[in-house]
C-alpha cells in the first residue's frame, strides 16, 4: 500500500530536524526517501536544495530550490533560500530579485532582511546592509543577532560609534546579555580606545564563559595597551592566554588568541615564540569556515594577468584621448593613496585627513566600481573613447558622493593600498590624477603583513605564509615598475622611514605635490586619529599613539626567519634604495 500522507510529513519533519542539527547527510536521506514516494514533492526538493547549499554546492542547490519555487510559488522562505543559493554563486542581481519576490509575499519576514543584508555586506555596500539590519532589528527587537549584524556592518564601514550605539541598544532591550554581545562590546570599546570600558565588558564576557577565547584576547589587548611595556602585565596576560586549550574554542577565537600571544611575545623580545604564534595565527585563519569558497589564487592571478597585459605594444595601441584637467566644479584632481599593505598608508591617511582642505576615504572600493563598469577590462582600455571614459569617471564621482565626499570644497583622497595594481586604469580614466605612493623597506612590509591579523579576503590570504607574502610583494611591485616605465604617472613617493624620522620634512613636499600649503594640524596624526574614531585598518592601535620608530627595520629582529625569503625581495630592495 502507498504510504499515508502522515508518513511523508513525518519524514519531512525528521529531515528538517536533521538539517537544523547540521546532520546534512541524514537530512538528505530523508528528502530522498520522500522523493522516491512523490517525485515532485516541493518540500523534499527544497530540503534537498538546502542540504546542497549546506555542503557548498550552490549551483545544485539553486536548481533544486528553483524547482520547488515553481511548484509552491507562495512560500516566502523558498524564495529567500533561492536568493541565498544565487548569492553564494556571486550572482547578486538575481539574488536581489528572489529576495524581492519573497518581500512581496511577506514584507515582515525577517530572513529577507537578514540575507539581503548579508548580500550587501559581502558586496561592501555597508550603508545598504545597515538599512537591512535596522529593519531586522525592527522586526525582531529581542534577538541579539539583529543588533550584532547591524554593528558588524557599521564596523566594516568604519562607523565604530554607530556600531557601539547598536550594541548599547541591545543591552537596553535584552534582559540577559549573551556572550557574543558582551565580547563585541568589549572589542568595539577597545577599537575606539575606550580601554577601561573595553576591560569592563571583557570581564562581563569572561564571567559568562571564562574560557572564551575572543573575550580573553580583547581583555589582554586592552590591558596591554593600558599598561604599555609593563612586563608584569605582559607576563600575566601571556600566562592566562597560554593556559587556554585552543582545541576547545572556535577556529576564530583560536586565531585571536594566537595573534595576541604573538604580539605579547614580540613586545617582550621573545622573537622565536612570537614567530611561532604568528604562524599559528595564520594556520587558524586558513581554516576559517568563511574561507571555504574563496579562490585563494584569484588576486595574484589577476596581478600576473596585468603584468602580462601591460606591454609597450599594448600601451602604444591605446586610442588617443583628449587631456583632462580638474573636473568642472571640483576643488582638485582626484588623489589615490596606494602602496603595499603595511607600508604606512594608515599613518599617511591620518596626516592628510587632518589637513582642513583634505578629505580622505579609507579602504573603500571606489575603483572596483569603475572597473566593473568597463566591459572587457583591462584590454578594452586600448579602445576606450571619450564617451566611455566620461561614463567611467561618472561612476567614480557618484561613488564618492554617495560616501559623502565634498568634491567641490576639498581635495578628495581615496586611500586603498592595493589599488596600486590598477594604476594603469587610474591613468587611463583619470590622467590628471595625483598618486601618493607609500614606500617602506620590502622586508618590513612582508614581515608585517605576515604578522598582521587581517580580515581575510582573497588578497590577504597571500599573507598566511612568509613565502606567500614575499611572492605577492614581488609580483605587485613588478607590476608597479611596469606602470612606471610605460605610463607618465603623476606620482609622489612618501618613504615610511623618513616620515617617522622627520614628519614635516617628508609631508610638506607631498602637500606641495597636491597643491596644498602646510598646516600645523597634520603634525599630530595621533590626536586626529583619536578624534576621528573611524580607523578601519588593523593599524588603529598604532596610529592613535605618538609616532614611534620601533617599527623601522623590525625585520632585522626576525632575520633568521626572514632569511629564506630575502632572495625573492632582493631586486626590489636594491631598486628602492634599501640595499645599504
Amino acid at each position: 500500500m502507498p504510504p499515508a500522507p502522515d508518513d511523508i510529513v513525518r519524514l519531512l519533519q525528521l529531515g528538517g530536524a536533521h538539517l537544523a542539527a547540521g546532520r546534512l547527510d541524514h537530512a538528505g536521506q530523508a528528502a530522498a526517501h520522500v522523493l522516491k514516494i512523490e517525485q515532485k514533492n516541493p518540500d523534499a526538493l527544497h530540503l534537498l536544495g538546502l542540504v546542497a547549499l549546506g555542503k557548498g554546492d550552490a549551483a545544485n542547490a539553486e536548481k533544486l530550490i528553483a524547482t520547488a519555487a515553481a511548484l509552491m510559488p507562495r512560500h516566502v522562505n523558498v524564495w529567500v533560500n533561492l536568493g541565498n543559493a544565487q548569492r553564494d554563486q556571486g550572482r547578486a542581481d538575481e539574488a536581489l530579485i528572489a529576495y524581492r519576490r519573497a518581500e512581496a509575499l511577506n514584507p515582515a519576514y525577517p530572513d529577507i532582511f537578514l540575507n539581503r543584508g548579508i548580500l550587501y555586506r559581502d558586496s561592501a555596500d555597508y550603508a545598504a546592509a545597515i538599512v537591512e539590519f535596522e529593519k531586522l532589528i525592527e522586526l525582531v527587537p529581542d534577538n541579539a543577532g539583529s543588533y550584532l549584524r547591524a554593528a558588524s556592518a557599521a564596523t566594516d564601514a568604519g562607523r565604530f560609534r554607530d556600531a557601539l550605539a547598536y550594541l548599547l541598544r541591545a543591552t537596553e532591550r535584552l534582559a540577559n546579555i549573551p556572550l557574543p554581545l558582551a565580547t563585541t562590546l568589549s572589542a568595539t570599546y577597545e577599537r575606539l580606545g575606550d580601554l577601561d570600558d573595553a576591560l569592563a565588558w571583557a570581564d562581563k564576557a569572561l564571567a559568562i564563559d571564562a574560557a572564551s577565547g575572543g573575550a580573553l584576547a580583547v581583555w589582554s589587548k586592552a590591558r596591554r595597551r593600558l599598561h604599555k611595556g609593563d612586563k608584569t602585565v605582559l607576563a600575566e596576560c601571556r600566562a592566562r592566554l597560554a593556559a587556554l586549550d585552543l582545541r576547545k574554542v572556535t577556529v576564530n577565537d583560536a586565531r585571536l588568541v594566537s595573534s595576541e600571544l604573538a604580539q605579547i611575545c614580540h613586545d617582550t623580545g621573545d622573537i622565536d615564540a612570537s614567530f611561532g604564534y604568528f604562524t599559528q595565527q595564520n594556520d587558524h585563519t586558513s581554516r576559517l569556515p568563511s574561507l571555504g569558497q574563496v579562490n585563494r589564487s584569484a588576486f595574484i592571478d589577476e596581478v600576473q594577468a596585468l603584468i602580462d597585459t601591460y606591454t609597450k605594444d599594448f600601451v602604444s595601441s591605446w586610442q588617443p584621448l583628449p587631456a583632462c584637467g580638474v573636473e568642472p566644479g571640483h576643488a582638485a584632481a582626484p588623489v589615490f593613496m596606494v602602496g603595499f599593505p603595511r607600508s604606512g598608508t594608515t599613518l599617511l591617511d591620518q596626516i592628510f585627513d587632518a589637513h582642513p582642505q583634505v578629505q580622505v576615504f579609507e579602504e573603500q572600493p571606489f575603483l572596483r566600481a569603475v572597473r566593473k563598469s568597463i566591459a572587457g577590462y583591462p584590454q578594452s582600455l586600448a579602445t576606450m573613447d571619450e564617451g566611455r571614459r566620461a561614463a567611467a569617471r561618472g561612476v567614480y564621482w557618484n561613488e564618492l558622493r554617495v560616501a559623502g565626499a565634498d568634491l567641490e570644497g576639498k581635495t578628495v583622497v581615496s586611500k586603498m593600498p592595493l589599488d596600486i595594481v590598477h594604476a594603469g586604469l587610474i591613468h587611463r580614466v583619470f590622467p590628471e590624477a595625483r598618486i601618493v605612493f607609500a614606500l617602506r623597506h620590502p622586508a618590513d612590509c612582508v614581515l608585517s603583513c605576515f604578522m598582521q591579523d587581517f580580515i581575510p579576503n582573497g588578497a590577504m590570504l597571500n599573507f598566511l605564509t612568509l613565502d606567500g607574502s614575499a611572492r605577492f610583494y614581488e609580483r605587485v611591485m613588478t607590476l608597479w615598475q611596469k606602470y612606471r616605465a610605460l605610463l607618465p604617472l603623476r606620482v609622489h613617493e612618501v618613504r615610511y622611514e623618513s616620515l617617522i624620522a622627520d614628519l614635516r620634512g617628508e609631508i610638506e613636499p607631498a602637500l606641495e605635490f597636491l597643491g596644498l600649503p602646510w598646516r600645523e594640524a597634520v603634525s599630530d596624526p595621533a590626536a586626529h586619529a583619536l578624534a576621528r574614531g573611524t580607523i578601519k585598518t588593523p593599524s588603529y592601535s598604532q596610529v592613535t599613539q605618538p609616532i614611534y620608530s620601533s617599527a623601522a627595520d623590525r625585520w632585522r629582529r626576525y632575520e633568521k626567519h626572514m632569511r629564506p625569503v630575502m632572495p625573492i625581495l632582493e631586486a626590489h630592495i636594491e631598486r628602492f634604495g634599501y640595499s645599504q
